[in-house]
């Protein structure tokens, strides 16, 4: 699992010359840390990375909140046909986003959203794609299941009301649920390449994913040093955020899986 990224690391320090050596290189000879200030020459990686922290933040809030509460629907309110909207709300989960797309980009052009990052934030906020909302309804619905019915009642009859239960209780005690989500969306929306490319058609609007497809285009020779190189950077976020949250995955998916 590691030899990859490590092997990243080694081509990012590379000369061009020393790629096509063989046998390969492990470790550089005389490492190139300038090719990170050649990556960010070559492109404006600056504004891609500030483009990717601001939609995939934006995001991640959007869809956590429409998950948390669709499955506060779900795991805590009885109305009628509820299993059955369950249900077909995880049939979506088979649902790819290709099959969507024409319709959605009619919506997203029919709002006037075409070349703005409201085409892909907003979206989120209503639940993001079917596939990671569907997931991150069921995910805090299991964990919402989870959290003793006791607690509901008690706070019903100190006089809070439904919702309060939900934004004081609830949801403090879901905190390793709730980082478990954020860092599944965060990483899907900051990896995603063909939702910008589709909605987006300002350079100075594009993510970082667009940046990397850039470095690997002909017009820059096919440097794959440049291109590991900013690779790297781009995965620094995500690794960062593992960090801070690698101790909510287990408390997650334990409890998830318990009922009690």
């Amino acid at each position: 699992m590691i030899a990859p990224f490590l092997w990243m690391v080694v081509t990012s320090l590379q000369a061009p010359e020393s790629l096509v050596q063989f046998p390969p290189q492990l470790i550089p000879s005389s490492p190139h840390f300038s090719n990170y200030g050649e990556a960010f020459r070559n492109m404006p990686i600056g504004t891609f990375f500030f483009n990717s922290v601001k939609i995939s933040i934006l995001g991640t809030i959007g869809e956590v909140m429409a998950a948390s509460l669709a499955a506060f629907a779900f795991a805590r309110m009885e109305f009628r046909g509820k299993r059955i909207i369950f249900g077909l709300l995880l049939a979506a989960m088979m649902i790819p986003f290709q099959v969507t797309m024409i319709p959605v980009y009619v919506i997203i052009h029919s709002l006037g959203w075409l070349d703005n990052h409201a085409s892909l934030i907003v979206p989120h906020f209503f639940g993001g794609a079917f596939a990671s909302g569907a997931f991150g309804v069921f995910l805090l619905r299991q964990f919402f299941e989870s959290v003793p019915k006791e607690l509901e009642d008690a706070s019903r009859i100190d006089g809070a009301s439904r919702f309060r239960f939900f934004a004081t209780i609830l949801l403090p005690l879901s905190k390793p649920a709730l980082a478990v989500l954020s860092l599944f969306v965060f990483m899907g929306i900051w990896n995603d390449l063909l939702t910008p490319v589709l909605f987006l058609s300002s350079e100075e609007k594009m993510p970082l994913t667009y940046g990397l497809a850039i470095l690997s285009t002909v017009q820059h020779n096919f440097r794959y040093d440049l291109l590991m190189a900013g690779t790297l950077i781009a995965i620094v976020p995500i690794i960062l955020c593992y960090i801070f949250a690698q101790r909510y995955v287990t408390q997650a998916f334990l409890r998830t899986g318990v009922k009690g």
